[in-house]
């Protein structure tokens, strides 16, 4: 598909867990092999966004993800970010997500429409062409092997790996599009 990719913004959501070690132990009654484990591991969930531009404000939050805080990511987190790098200029963008119900949902549909941003068709499960996929993979290789323990420390690594992102890399990623 031929298109010019340089006024598009990608965005996405994904999950991140704190790996905590399995430590194994032997059990000295019956000699067998004890796995611990969380049950309930440190989860957070993100919403981010780029453009060749650079990267938007990343959205962290631990509850489910519906079509109102689909909204409320809108506001708050899209819009600044395609202010910072169309509006000021006078250009008009697009918004690449995927088909995910919220995304389509009356509620999300209702306020683009009422707010002018315009959707990228996208085809369905089609996560090798969207781009933002190798942002979270590479940031979960950079959280590999790190100590986390509680959501605080999660949320500072992830923070800290997202701003250390470059434009370059932006720019990379957005220029990979037509061989997607």
């Amino acid at each position: 598909m031929d298109r010019y990719w340089d006024n598009v913004i990608f965005s996405d959501e994904a999950s991140f867990w704190a790996k905590s070690s399995i430590r194994r132990v032997w059990a000295t009654q019956a000699n067998r092999l004890i796995e611990r484990t969380v049950k309930h591991p440190v989860k957070v969930h993100v919403w981010g966004c780029f453009s060749k531009q650079g990267f938007g404000t990343l959205h962290i939050f631990t509850q489910n993800l519906d079509a109102a805080k689909m909204v409320q990511i809108y506001e708050r987190v899209l819009l600044p970010s395609a202010q910072r790098w169309f509006t000021k200029k006078n250009e008009n963008w697009l918004l690449q997500e995927d088909n995910d119900p919220k995304h389509r949902s009356r509620l999300c549909t209702a306020w683009k429409q009422e707010n002018g941003v315009d959707v990228l068709d996208w085809p369905s499960q089609s996560p090798d062409a969207n781009p933002i996929e190798n942002v979270w993979a590479l940031i979960k290789f950079k959280l590999r092997g790190k100590k986390i323990w509680t959501v605080k420390q999660l949320i500072r690594q992830i923070r800290f790996v997202w701003r250390s992102l470059s434009e370059d890399y932006a720019v990379k990623l957005v220029e990979s599009m037509p061989r997607r």
